[in-house]
This record gives C-alpha cells, sequence and structure tokens, in this order.
C-alpha cells in the first residue's frame, strides 16, 4: 500500500508540472482584452470581438473613464483581474498608452498595437506627437474648463474617421467621451513592451499618428509588424486585417 501511494503521489507530481509546461493547453492565450482610443469607446472594437469570438477566443472589452491614465489603467486592470488564464492585450490609438502600463501585469502575456502609441519608458504620447508632424494639432479641440477636451467635429471626421463611411464617422465624432487632456502628457512609468512580445498594425493612411512614427515606435520596440491600408480607427475599418494580426500573435505565443 505504500508503493502504490507513494507512486500515485509521485503520478500527481509529474503530472502537475506537465500541465504547467509551456505549449500545453493550459498555458495557451486564449483571453484577448480590447481597450480603445481617446473620445470613443468600446463599441470601436465591435467588428474584431465578433470575429475573433468567430474563432473561440474568449474577448473582453475595457472601457476607460478618461479622467487619467492612472484611472485608465485601473479600469483595464479589472478586465485582466477577470481572467481564467494568460491575456494578450490589445490597444488602438490612446489606448497603446494605457496598454504599455497595464501590460506589466504578470498575465499579461503580449501586446498588440493597432494605430496606436507605443511610448517608451519616461515618454509621452504628447512626446511622441511632437516628434513628427501630422494634421492632428491642438486647434483642432475644444479643451473646457475641467480639463477634458472633444475633437471638433470637422476635424474628427476627415482626421480621426478617416477611412470610415461617412455616416459612421459622423456618428462617432458626435458620440465623442471627453477626455483629460493631462493623458497625453503622461509618462511612462514602465513599459511593458521591453519585458513582452509586442506586435504592431501600422495605419499606412491615419493622419492622427503619422504612420512614420508608428514604424519607427514598432521598430523600436522589435515588435512584429503589419502594415494595413487604412486609417486611424482602423479596428472599425479593417476589421477583418486587425481581427487576423490578434488571432496571430495569440497562437504565436501558444
Amino acid at each position: 500500500m505504500t508503493n502504490l501511494r507513494t507512486l500515485f503521489l509521485s503520478g500527481s507530481v509529474v503530472l502537475g508540472t506537465m500541465m504547467a509546461l509551456p505549449g500545453m493547453a493550459a498555458a495557451d492565450v486564449h483571453n484577448i482584452v480590447l481597450v480603445h482610443g481617446a473620445n470613443v469607446d468600446g463599441t470601436t472594437w465591435r467588428a474584431v470581438y465578433d470575429r475573433l469570438t468567430a474563432r473561440d477566443f474568449h474577448v473582453t472589452i475595457a472601457q476607460l473613464p478618461m479622467t487619467s491614465v492612472e484611472d485608465d489603467v485601473v479600469a483595464v486592470q479589472r478586465n485582466l483581474d477577470t481572467q481564467d488564464g494568460p491575456v494578450l492585450l490589445v490597444g488602438n490609438s490612446y489606448g497603446g498608452v494605457v496598454i504599455t502600463e497595464a501590460g506589466n501585469d504578470p498575465n499579461v502575456k503580449g501586446l498588440v498595437y493597432v494605430a496606436a502609441f507605443q511610448p517608451d519608458t519616461g515618454e509621452s504620447a504628447s512626446d511622441l506627437l511632437a516628434s513628427v508632424s501630422s494634421a492632428f494639432s491642438p486647434d483642432k479641440l475644444t479643451i473646457f474648463d475641467d480639463g477634458s477636451y472633444l475633437i471638433n467635429e470637422d476635424a474628427f471626421v476627415s482626421l480621426v474617421g478617416n477611412g470610415l463611411f461617412a455616416e459612421d464617422a459622423l456618428f462617432a465624432a458626435r458620440a465623442q467621451a471627453g477626455a483629460n487632456t493631462a493623458n497625453m502628457a503622461h509618462k511612462i512609468d514602465a513599459a511593458a513592451w521591453r519585458a513582452k512580445p509586442s506586435w504592431a498594425a501600422i495605419a499606412t493612411e491615419d493622419h492622427v499618428i503619422a504612420p512614420e512614427l508608428q514604424r519607427r515606435m514598432a521598430k523600436r520596440a522589435r515588435a512584429t509588424v503589419v502594415e494595413i491600408e487604412g486609417g486611424h480607427l482602423l479596428p472599425m475599418a479593417n476589421p477583418d486585417e486587425v481581427a487576423e494580426l490578434i488571432a496571430q500573435a495569440a497562437e504565436e505565443m501558444n
């Protein structure tokens, strides 16, 4: 009986070790958390969500308060805390700032930047925008007394909504949520991509974050890059290509 018991216990230890080995099903990246950009909400990810869930990924969309980067990281952390295993964290636009900090969570195994800021430690989105000229400038904003801002309707349609159907761009412009101007000046405490693999979808027709800047950030991070012919809101305008990149990133980590 003692020998049988010893064998049983030994077998349990071996089984437990096998279950923890890399590449086994228990370690597969099945969970994906999507993070939207400034002045919009999680519905910008709906078409990508539909495509990923059709491939049996478990997809969650974070909703950012946009009151501060710290608050936005906390909001993403709530989503991360509900996952049952490793996570791929994805951000569009300003969402790239948020995932760069939230991605330091040990459960996050990789990051995907979709027409997004990919700042380094000590760097802000404003620093990055100032380094390469683009048509997106402060005069395109209406700034309120409380420090929040909205993008002027015409500028939103032509710059942010470039590549969308006209009615979709106008709806997004008129459905904007205010964002704190201080978010753009927030400097990253620790860039998660320095310790974790990253992927980047470069929007070749982006009028907000210049494609040149997107390429430079991705090269610095040694990200796996895909170039997509589209504007800033790639998740809405090019959901097939974006979903494919995200799925490939998840599968490459398995």
